[in-house]
């Protein structure tokens, strides 16, 4: 790969504080042309550093870190935009960390690769949390800047597919449902999108109690940095098993029935869907616990709370990990969050006429605390071993498998950036999900191959309500 095929712009900012006193302000344009070290809003460390690394404790950290980072091939003009939205739990990330340099993205792909940075944990909310959404009003600030100004990087903003990974794939899921960025989106990659409805009313103010309680006198407005990020933690110990401490809020932006397969699939404004999952994403959640620590309790409560067909799940489970309660639960987690709802996401969204496909990324790590954990797909993607160096869960693939693995996902990934599903690749490639044909796709070192969508076990769903928790 020649250093020079490809034009970096890193840092720049594509929106600044409407009154700069106020953490808390909507976001207006920046002055043209700006741009600054890159940064990252304020974090603690994540809760998957033992997977990813350290890579994020290396950029400062600013409350105005409303920047971009932006891969342009030499001589671009008009080229498709892969816009790409992190993950971390909605508390940590960055799009500026070296983890997704979109280099090899932007040559392989003959793309503007662009990466952003949205608003973390309490700053994310308005005053507190339920007092609204700033996140997605940063990311839709983001989406209009580009469109004014990408084209002076080579970039056609009429053909940007967004592609957002864990929390990131939360926000691109509600930005592809959104009127207010209806017509800036082409199409839509959700990578480990899970089923984690936006918080309710009840839900909210709990929230806020534990912050007001280890706040004290301070308030959100005028507490410090750290601070905030004290009774962050203060959350996240108290929803510690219990789901995300700190996430979105169902309000007038954030609809209560976000994650509803059927009005989901009937607001989607992009043409064309992609889904992916890793097989064992909850691994990254529970790989660190040592297999003492789990019952078959803890197995049958997941399930019974979970599924409606507690018997066939249950015999499922134990028929795929036999004699591990942890790797039942992880399996139960994965199928339940991740695999069934992008299953019935895809059925939906075929039913009501988009193209749309699901596939699952099998291959492992060779730590087998980790497997294919949530995030493990990532730096194939983005096909840099080299910024993930210090990544454990990279430890032990070797560059035959990590190239091999990571042409295949890329080579999927960049081909619906081109031009939707008529863009990937043949005669392997998925093809879309015409809602009559449950089938999906597993990708590993061999390439793709078609599974059945995971639609045997009734999935519960409770959709949220604005009025309760």
């Amino acid at each position: 790969m020649s250093p020079r095929a490809v034009q970096v712009h890193r840092g720049v900012v594509y929106g600044q504080l409407a009154d700069p006193r106020d953490r808390f302000s909507a976001l207006v344009d920046p002055v043209a042309g700006a741009s600054g070290q890159p940064a990252a809003f304020p974090q603690r460390p994540g809760a998957l550093d033992w997977l990813l690394g350290p890579a994020l404790a290396e950029l400062p950290q600013r409350e105005d870190a409303f920047q971009l980072n932006i891969w342009a091939p030499n001589g671009a003009s008009g080229l498709p935009v892969l816009f790409y939205i992190p993950g971390g739990a909605f508390i940590s990330g960055a799009g500026t960390v070296r983890w997704y340099d979109g280099t090899r993205l932007a040559e392989e792909g003959q793309c503007v690769v662009v990466s952003v940075n949205y608003r973390l944990g309490i700053l994310s909310h308005a005053g507190g949390i339920g007092g609204g959404n700033l996140g997605v009003g940063d990311l839709v600030q983001a989406l209009r800047w580009v469109g004014k100004n990408i084209a002076g990087y080579g970039g056609g903003a009429e053909n940007l597919t967004m592609v957002g990974q864990s929390a990131g794939a939360f926000y691109a899921f509600l930005l592809s449902q959104l009127e207010q960025t209806r017509g800036m989106i082409a199409r839509t990659a959700l990578l480990s999108l899970a089923f984690q409805p936006p918080l309710g009313t009840s839900e909210a103010a709990e929230r806020r109690r534990i912050i007001a309680e280890e706040l004290g006198r301070s308030t959100a407005v005028d507490a410090t940095g750290e601070e905030l990020l004290d009774a962050q933690q203060c959350v996240s110990r108290a929803y510690a098993g219990k789901g995300l401490g700190i996430m979105p809020t169902a309000d007038d932006m954030v609809p209560a029935d976000l994650f509803d397969v059927r009005a989901a699939a009937q607001r989607l404004h992009v043409g064309d869907l992609l889904l992916t999952h890793t097989a064992q994403e909850a691994s990254a959640f529970l790989g660190q616990a040592p297999e003492a620590a789990f019952g078959p309790g803890a197995v049958a409560g997941f399930i019974g709370a979970h599924f409606e067909d507690v018997p066939e799940v249950a015999e499922h489970l134990a028929a795929e990990h036999p004699g591990s309660p942890k790797s039942q639960l992880i399996g139960a987690m994965t199928l339940h969050q991740f695999e069934s709802y992008a299953a019935e996401l895809v059925l939906a969204v075929g039913k009501a006429g988009k193209q749309v496909s699901s596939v699952r990324f099998d291959y492992a790590a060779k730590d087998s605390r980790m497997g294919s954990a949530h995030g493990f797909d990532v730096p194939f993607l983005f096909g840099n071993r080299l910024d993930w160096s210090d990544a454990p869960m990279l430890e032990g693939t070797s560059d035959e498998d990590f190239e091999q693995v990571g042409g295949h996902l890329r080579s999927l990934i960049l081909g619906f950036v081109a031009s939707g599903w008529a863009g990937t690749p043949m005669p392997t490639a998925p093809k879309p999900q015409d809602g009559g044909v449950a089938h999906g796709y597993a990708l590993d070192a061999h390439g793709l191959r078609s599974i059945p969508l995971e639609t045997r076990f009734g999935a519960k769903r409770p959709v949220q309500k604005v009025s309760g928790g």
